[in-house]
């Protein structure tokens, strides 16, 4: 199939050579070879690689935006498994942005629900059977016998499977059972993998020198219980309690789940000493992650001095640690809320230069010894302890894309000035192509990467979701915006809240916040359902005096900003939270239209004696009539 694609190509432009000479029967020639080639692929049943199967899709998806590259994709076929639509969107909008529509990218979602705009196809699977490999098996399989592309791709080893940023991207577990399924695995190797996860990583820092937080394991990982087993869930809580009680510390800490992520799978636990809330901790992280293997306990840092610390993010390339340090700061729940990279010049603002070039070395130095393939993510809390020091301590790797990749991918370009993307180059380096080369950008100092919720945050941080359904964005267009996503249909609480990104470039701190101000007060979701004071929340935060000055620390991001009581109203809401219920029920009840909302009782008193009727009525007989 891609033979005949390559001398059809080959043809019209030979053609075009030929016409341009006046060799009118040479270019006849290579129209007449191309044809025969495309039929005689058609004879043998082959589906070329950018066809997609009527089952999936109707046709292929028009890529628009950045021209796609000249060199050709290392593998035709891409199956995105995320649930979340924000994280799925943002794999595709780099496939795109790379390849264009050379490659053919199938969404893995839950029957019933509609795929993203874009996306060539899509794979069903069962609700609420994300993660079960087995299910997602007899599905592609079925998917396969359907299109022989697809079968193709995938006896050739040439359809990679993309996790996306999920706990899922970086199980050794998944990688080795996607490996069986004859799919391609973009990320960690499984061996890399498990060395690195959380607990793994604390113990190759105490290896190589470099400082963690004092920590006690719990429980090993692939060592947990029957959560569906009430007995043994109730031993393993006791098991926790006890392990806690013989720690014999007083000490503020986290009680944590290697599988977490997020604020998901983390507990407070300001006393270990106390039953009650050990058990409380316990508790929440099993229910979260439902699973009771890999939980450790780790203390918090700065607990002696203000409490407060900066959490710095550091991207090791294999073994090369990449350009910039990237800040995050975050809710009291641990949800991060922005992230803003920074080049090395920069660091200053919020560390020692020394102490950051020292944790470039360690990050170095760990993954040399955990024996990273790939990208991945260290993170480490910056503080000054009660003497004044600065102070840094890792607390875990992440062997995968984080959600605010583009916040150093963007401080990057190579030596034609072309940026980074994340999800390409994990697709090349599946291919075997050896690690791009990037240098510095030239013209980019900061990066913002902004999260887009639709919901009302309080002083906390903690945001009260609000309902709607996404239409797009509205605004007028920003040159300094780099990228932007808003994900289309429905506000899912179930996958994930986050609704999209924008990621805004600047040349330094203070025009960073005058744009992320800016931007904050242009550009707005179109939003079907109720309004919400995020936007006017990141407003106050990038105009806060404080953080401006880069004195508000991660832990802290909301605890001085004014937070703004009601949403600001727009058209939409007069007309639907006052025009309407007039019109519905007028000044006074039952004196509107209807008394009422849709449907009335009226309504439904018509509806039955319509069907009554109906039920009872003789069909009249047609032309039609005589073929049933």
């Amino acid at each position: 199939a891609s033979s005949c694609q390559t001398v059809g190509r080959a043809g019209v432009i030979f053609l075009a050579m030929a016409v341009s000479v006046g060799a009118r029967p040479m270019a006849n020639n290579m129209v007449r070879a191309a044809r025969l080639a495309s039929k005689t692929a058609a004879r043998r049943h082959v589906v070329p690689s950018a066809c997609v199967s009527p089952v999936l899709c109707q046709s292929r998806h028009k890529a628009s935006g950045t021209p796609a590259a000249l060199s050709p994709p290392p593998f035709p076929t891409v199956i995105i498994y995320n649930q979340s639509k924000h994280a799925t969107q943002s794999v595709l909008a780099d496939i795109r942005a790379v390849w264009g529509n050379k490659v053919r990218v199938l969404q893995t979602l839950e029957e019933g629900r509609q795929r993203l705009p874009g996306m060539d196809g899509a794979l069903y699977v069962q609700p609420k059977t994300w993660g079960n490999l087995e299910h997602f098996k007899e599905r592609l399989d079925w998917l396969c016998t359907q299109d022989h592309g697809l079968h193709h791709d995938r006896v050739s080893g040439k359809v990679v499977f993309m996790p996306g940023w999920s706990a899922f991207a970086e199980s050794s577990e998944a990688a080795r059972a996607v490996d069986a399924l004859g799919l391609v695995w973009p990320g960690t190797e499984p061996v890399a993998s498990q060395s690195l996860e959380k607990i793994g990583f604390k113990r190759i820092c105490s290896e190589v020198g470099a400082p963690t937080p004092p920590f006690v394991v719990l429980s090993e990982e692939d060592a947990g219980v029957d959560m569906t087993d009430p007995v043994a869930k109730e031993k393993c809580i006791t098991g926790f309690m006890k392990a806690c009680a013989n720690m014999n510390t007083d000490h503020k800490g986290l009680l944590k789940s290697i599988h977490g992520g997020g604020g998901k799978g983390t507990a407070h636990l300001d006393d270990p000493s106390d039953p009650v809330q050990v058990r409380a901790a316990v508790e929440k992280v099993l229910v979260e992650m439902n699973r009771s293997d890999g939980i450790y306990f780790e203390q918090k840092v700065n607990t002696k001095g203000d409490g407060r610390f900066y959490q710095l993010e550091l991207e090791v390339d294999g073994e090369t640690c990449s350009q910039g340090g990237r800040f995050v700061w975050f809710n009291s729940r641990l949800q991060k809320v922005v992230e803003i990279g920074l080049a090395d010049d920069l660091i200053p603002l919020f560390m020692p230069a020394e102490l950051y070039q020292k944790s470039r070395e360690w990050a170095v130095a760990i993954a040399k010894k955990g024996g990273n393939n790939t990208r991945a993510t260290m993170e480490g809390l910056v503080f000054q302890n009660e003497k004044g020091e600065f102070e840094l301590q890792f607390i875990e790797c992440n062997r995968r894309p984080q959600v605010e990749n583009e916040a150093l991918a963007l401080l990057q370009q190579d030596a034609e000035g072309n940026r980074r993307y994340t999800f390409a180059e994990l697709m090349m380096r599946a291919s075997g192509m050896p690690a791009p080369v990037f240098e510095p950008s030239t013209d980019v100092k900061v990066v913002l990467h902004a999260r887009w919720l639709h919901g009302n945050p309080d002083s906390d941080g903690n945001i009260t979701y609000q309902a709607g359904n996404i239409l797009g964005m509205s605004g007028p267009r920003l040159d300094y915006v780099a990228a932007e996503l808003m994900s289309p249909g429905e506000i899912s609480f179930t996958a994930d809240p986050q609704l999209g990104k924008a990621v805004l470039t600047a040349s330094s701190w203070e025009e960073m916040c005058d744009r992320a101000a800016e931007y904050f007060t242009l550009r707005k979701p179109m939003v079907m359902g109720s309004s919400s004071t995020y936007a006017q929340t990141m407003y106050n935060l990038f105009t806060c005096p404080d953080f401006r000055a880069g004195k508000t620390a991660s832990n802290e991001t909301f605890k001085k900003l004014d937070i703004p009581l009601h949403p600001t109203r727009g058209i939409a809401n007069m007309l639907q939270d006052q025009v309407a219920p007039v019109m519905v029920k007028g000044y006074r009840p039952g004196e509107g239209i209807d008394a009422d909302r849709f449907p009335t009782t009226r309504v439904v008193s018509n509806v039955e004696d319509l069907h009554t009727q109906l039920s009872k009525s003789t069909a009249r007989t047609t032309t039609f009539t005589k073929f049933a």
